[in-house]
């Protein structure tokens, strides 16, 4: 049976993450982990730090035989979970409301506080 290879599959995860999350930066998921601290779940981030480790580890000859491949591929599956949850209209979505809705009752309080001073004034 044909495995592909950590590397290979963090580089694939470190994709996903970028087409998904919106993260940039190299397609490396030590570089996705740093930016995308504040976006990812805490056992998500937990499970992509445990891969970029064992990642470094892989690579060392003597090392590699420490790599379990239960957990390895456990945490995997909960980082592939996680992204194929994310929906990136609903994100876009909720960013551009998160931008427009505070201007939205800034223009109201406005029109409303001119409105008031024209009451008061006898203007209106």
């Amino acid at each position: 049976m044909f495995e592909v290879s950590l590397p290979e599959t963090n580089a694939a995860l470190a994709g996903k993450m970028r087409e998904k999350l919106g993260l940039g930066g190299e397609d490396r998921l030590e570089v996705k982990l740093r930016r995308g601290r504040r976006i990812l779940p805490r056992a998500v981030k937990k499970d992509v730090k445990y891969l970029v480790d064992m990642e470094k580890i892989c690579l060392h000859p003597k090392l590699a035989p420490q790599v379990d491949p239960q957990k390895t591929q456990r945490a995997e599956d909960n980082l592939r979970r996680y992204l194929d949850s994310v929906n990136v209209r609903d994100r876009r979505i909720g960013q551009v409301l998160g931008i427009v809705a505070p201007l939205a009752f800034n223009i109201l309080v406005i029109f409303a506080a001119v409105v008031t001073w024209l009451v008061w004034r006898g203007r209106l």
